[in-house]
């Protein structure tokens, strides 16, 4: 197994395995639904999960048999040593992401919006970004296209980004709504994405 394969198949391991404990530990120690409320929103829901399904299908085939990139037709381009040193190096952040922010976010986590008001998250990663699990699937995303580079793989790249740009919209609208001032100011002190960098 190439050592690309092997970085993939542990991103994915730690992917599916912190949305189930993070699912489970949120219905266990709060008795909410976990998934949330698409609260009118459904085909956006419906075009995220079908953004994240694709991206684990991309991941899954390559894992088993990396012969997959030419079956999902490779990228020349980017099939280069320090292309895979990057996607390397996103997965392991997109990792990080993931973790911090289900740590952090704790028993506010919801898959979509809650359907009670659950309290602010400003602490932990959420002080650098206000969207650290969105960021962390466009990292995975990213890490698969330059660890796998195929056309398909930059097809999910896109539908996960687009499909992430939507969903932080509507949680946006949501929370000024339930947060009002408060999350105005969190919104005037720390990025949607990044820290610092972009101020709405």
């Amino acid at each position: 197994m190439h050592w690309t394969q092997v970085v993939l198949a542990a991103a994915l391991t730690l992917y599916v395995g912190a949305f189930i404990v993070i699912m489970v530990a949120v219905r266990r120690s709060t008795g909410a639904n976990p998934r949330g409320h698409a609260r009118g929103h459904g085909l956006a829901a419906l075009v995220n999960g079908a953004a994240a399904l694709l991206l684990v299908a991309i991941v899954v085939a390559y894992v088993v048999d990396a012969r997959s990139v030419d079956w999902f037709g490779r990228i020349a381009l980017l099939d280069h040593p320090a292309a895979r040193g990057l996607g390397a190096a996103a997965v392991v952040l997109a990792g990080v992401c993931i973790t911090w922010g289900e740590l952090s976010l704790g028993r506010s986590f919801r898959v979509a919006l809650p359907e009670s008001v659950q309290p602010l998250v400003t602490h932990g990663i959420y002080r650098f970004t206000r969207n650290p699990l969105a960021l962390s699937v466009d990292l995975l995303a990213l890490g698969a296209l330059l660890l796998a580079p195929s056309w398909l793989a930059l097809v999910s790249l896109m539908m996960n980004v687009v499909s992430y740009v939507c969903k932080i919209r509507i949680e946006e609208a949501y929370l000024r709504e339930a947060h009002g001032a408060a999350y105005a100011a969190y919104c005037a002190r720390t990025g949607r994405y990044l820290p610092r960098l972009f101020r709405e």
